[in-house]
């Protein structure tokens, strides 16, 4: 039986309709005969059931940016299996305020928390155009998370940006969802600094590596930072092979580990709610204890 996996960053589709800047930039560098282009493409939303089925998926938080009427349909046929992020529109701070309280009074057993984009668009989180979005966090005790995918040499894009937020806000749950191999050098020694801040990876093994050649690899983030710290988000964005191989990534770390980044510290982050999944055949959560 497969050890059960939280996702805590999966995408809402289609993507090819009105490409937003934020899904544009993360499909941008495939090459033009990669199948991630045309399985995005044609991906519907219902394809996510099946696919965290197959993978042994039990629970995914979805970012909404676009498909919400969808996202809540499908969540109504399949109770505690689907979560929402609501999107928070950096580009536009007023109005995508206004968006995510929207959606949080209007799906409230449904929203447990936000996600941005800041980094990606070269925006540094501790600019006070954002302060009123930690402050409705802190009100409705949400977690925020950042996908991180900009350049490493700018302030913002940097873990020390995050770990300065932490400390601003200590009661403020923050996760930095990364790319694969991306990390930076100095993200293990901030994560373990802030009691209050995560990681999300996406499981793949990443072709980056440290200044002395050495691979940034999956285990080597979990033995500096520790596996309390993180937490699994594939980055799914539609039908692809690498959603699978990503699960396979996490749930291949020692039993110690992958629990936690399995499932643990997602419960932390984001509440005990996300356990109470109905039996399937990809089996149970254990306890938290």
């Amino acid at each position: 039986m497969l050890e059960r996996i939280i996702d805590v960053q999966a995408f809402d589709v289609p993507l090819s309709r009105k490409l937003p800047a934020l899904f544009r930039h993360l499909t941008e560098g495939l090459p033009a005969s990669d199948p991630r282009r045309g399985q995005a493409e044609t991906a519907k939303l219902p394809d996510l059931i099946e696919d965290m089925d197959r993978a042994g998926v039990g629970v995914s938080l979805v970012v909404l940016r676009e498909e919400t009427g969808e996202f809540s349909r499908l969540a109504a046929g399949h109770p505690g299996r689907l979560f929402g992020l609501a999107y928070f529109d950096s580009l536009a701070p007023r109005e995508g305020l206004e968006r995510v309280s929207a959606l949080c009074h209007e799906h409230p057993d449904l929203i447990l928390g936000v996600s941005t984009a800041m980094s990606i668009f070269g925006q540094d989180p501790r600019l006070r155009d954002f302060i009123p979005l930690y402050e409705l966090c802190l009100e409705r005790d949400l977690p925020v998370q950042f996908q991180v995918g900009g350049d490493p040499g700018e302030a913002g894009s940097r873990p020390m940006a995050l770990g300065v937020l932490a400390a601003a806000y200590p009661r403020l749950r923050i996760v930095c969802a990364h790319p694969a191999g991306a990390w930076h050098e100095e993200l293990p020694r901030v994560l373990r600094q802030s009691p209050n801040l995560f990681l999300a990876l996406d499981g793949r093994e990443g072709r980056d590596r440290r200044a002395d050649g050495a691979p940034l690899t999956i285990r080597e983030l979990v033995r500096r930072a520790g596996s309390r710290k993180l937490m699994f988000g594939s980055r799914r964005m539609g039908r692809e092979a690498t959603f699978f191989d990503a699960a396979e990534g996490v749930r291949s770390l020692p039993w110690w580990q992958r629990r936690n980044v399995c499932w643990r510290t997602a419960a932390r982050v984001y509440g005990t709610r996300i356990l109470e999944t109905p039996t399937t055949h990809t089996g149970t959560f254990p306890s938290t204890r």
